[in-house]
């Protein structure tokens, strides 16, 4: 198994006085964040918010280890979840700019063994998420494996859909890129995140999840059971040193991040054009993700964005292009809304930013409302038929139908199901809906195929009815 190597700390004084105490700059936005986390029963929460390049604010807020009552700083460490894709997706164009790939090479001429129908996925595919890998590998979370186990595992799992058809968020896309970066240039690749991204822009505390480290300002990530934080589980060394989002970082390295956001630094211009390139499927039409962001519009205007969840941990980064502005927010609960947080924070400063409440809309298509609502009942019993299912591999399927089950019979009875949005999304016809049960609430994405069958499915925990729909 690889060394993980933490990395230094060096801090200049300036940043260092913006862990003053709270209550020496009290101003609206930390009476709103300390309010929001209260609650939200999080612990923890760093924020940052870049404008121009320039760091506008880096605050900690509430604890960062509950069991020795260390508070939260601007340099406090968080793990990234998914965000940590982002980073990885600037390495790969860095191996594109060193001429050592190509996004549109055939990922099985750098893996010979992987199976024969990995043969049309290329590394556009897997950057934007259109691989139809699997979403997650098949492994226990608890095992150590090799890199040339843990990929076989993934060899040995049917794909979703044909590469390029249609788009599905997959940790594995992801997982295979960080054993490319190693491939081509034989270094682990949050080493070489590190050394070609992290230092060069002054990240200077960004680095690779190490639990036997000894790494100074890290936060702990808690699980909430029963309302009450509860350490997260422990987890394998190569769980936790993966390229899908094995990192740590601080607001203050979000904040350099965010500044090298607007001069586009790091790679050159092409590069992050491709960047911005959303997926273009099969049939033509396009799917809003680039290479590790989100794509949208918000204050009229283009906005990346995107969350990551992990162990304990929860993150949202959002970037309004135009106004070259950046919020990023990191909090230790699993069930913290960094992302409300971030909506609220960006409408504080500017009302432009302000989210529109969600509220259900008039619903035409009584049938299918029908559908979903029997669907849920059917999750809830055990009794839900692939049938009515299409892109999803028997395992894929599986896995998510088990998740979901556990998740909503905790709720209790189903009270309200509300549709709250409707678009087209690439191949599918998307619906939004809201489901208020007696014991909490979700909102969830049903996408219809143009054969009919739901091709697109996702259910999320939701704290707020009228909360904006992201």
């Amino acid at each position: 198994m690889r060394k993980i190597k933490s990395g230094g700390l060096t801090f200049v004084a300036v940043l260092l006085c913006l862990g003053v105490p709270q209550a020496v700059r009290a101003d609206p936005i930390d009476d709103y964040v300390n309010a929001e986390i209260t609650r939200q029963n999080v612990p923890g929460l760093s924020l940052a918010v870049i404008r121009n390049g320039q760091l506008m604010r880096a605050n900690g807020y509430g604890l960062a280890n509950l069991e020795h009552h260390v508070p939260v700083h601007p340099d406090t460490l968080f793990k990234t979840g998914a965000v940590g894709m982002q980073f990885t997706a600037v390495a790969v164009m860095q191996l594109v700019e060193d001429g050592k790939i190509g996004l549109d090479d055939p990922i099985r001429k750098y893996f010979p063994d992987s199976p024969v129908s990995w043969g049309p996925i290329t590394i556009r595919n897997l950057l934007n998420h259109t691989s139809g890998l699997p979403t997650t590998p098949n492994g226990n979370f608890r095992t150590e494996y090799t890199d040339d186990e843990l990929l076989g595992i993934i060899y040995k799992l049917d794909l979703n859909f044909d590469a390029g058809s249609r788009w599905r968020f997959s940790y594995c896309n992801y997982i295979v890129l960080g054993f490319l970066i190693e491939k081509i240039t034989g270094e682990y690749y949050a080493d070489f995140v590190t050394e070609r991204l992290f230092r060069p822009l002054g990240m200077q505390t960004a680095q690779p999840i190490d639990d036997m480290a000894i790494i100074p300002n890290r936060a702990a990530g808690y699980d909430i059971r029963e309302g009450k934080p509860r350490n997260a589980q422990w987890i394998s060394v190569t769980a936790n040193s993966t390229a899908d989002g094995s990192l740590y970082l601080s607001a203050l390295d979000y904040a350099a991040w965010g500044a090298a956001l607007l001069g586009r630094k790091a790679v050159k211009a092409e590069s992050w054009a491709a960047i911005s390139q959303p997926a273009r499927l099969a049939s033509g039409r396009i799917y809003p993700y680039g290479f590790g962001w989100f794509q949208g519009r918000s204050a009229d205007q283009e906005v990346w964005w995107h969350s990551g969840s992990w162990q304990g941990f929860q993150s949202f980064i959002i970037h309004y292009l135009r106004d070259d502005l950046t919020l990023v927010a990191v909090a230790n609960s699993e069930g913290g809304d960094p992302a409300r947080i971030t909506g609220h924070v960006a409408a504080m400063l500017d009302p432009k930013y302000a989210q529109l409440q969600g509220v259900p809309i008039k619903d035409r298509e009584a049938a299918v409302t029908d559908e979903v609502k029997s669907l849920l009942q059917q999750i809830a019993q055990d009794q839900v038929s692939p049938e009515d299912f299409a892109y999803f591999a028997k395992r894929d399927f599986t896995a998510m139908m088990g998740r979901y089950r556990k998740q909503l019979t905790s709720l209790g009875q189903l009270r309200e199901v509300a549709l709250f949005a409707r678009q087209d999304l690439g191949d599918d016809r998307v619906y939004r809906y809201r489901a208020r049960y007696a014991q909490g609430m979700v909102e969830l994405s049903v996408g219809y195929a143009a054969n009919d069958k739901i091709g697109a499915f996702e259910i999320t925990s939701i704290n707020d009815w009228n909360a904006p729909v992201q």
